[in-house]
């Protein structure tokens, strides 16, 4: 029963998560600009994601991650259709992880 608990927890965090991430990318046309070789949305949207992942790890006593972290997971996401789904089931496991 406890690890049934465990993956509802997840599951609710991955839609806190992409309900986040969705929330974002409402803002694409406001941040349309280039700082350096990427759009102002991309890390816009990257920030936010690596703000949620460590307001969760700090609220489960784990130590920050980079915003390098939360772009790696991001990467993976990347190219694929489901692109949202992925990056915010990508960050809640982050954010949990030890």
């Amino acid at each position: 029963m406890r690890k049934l608990g465990k993956f509802q927890n997840f599951q609710r965090l991955c839609k806190k998560f992409l309900h986040l991430l969705n929330e974002a990318q409402q803002l694409r046309p406001k941040k349309s600009r280039m700082i350096g070789s990427e759009v102002e949305w991309m890390i816009y949207e990257r920030e936010t994601m690596w703000k949620a992942v460590n307001s969760i790890r700090l609220q489960r006593g784990r130590p920050a991650v980079s915003v390098e972290e939360v772009e790696r997971v991001e990467n993976q996401a990347v190219g694929h259709i489901d692109y949202s789904q992925k990056f915010a089931l990508y960050c809640a496991k982050l954010a949990l992880e030890h």
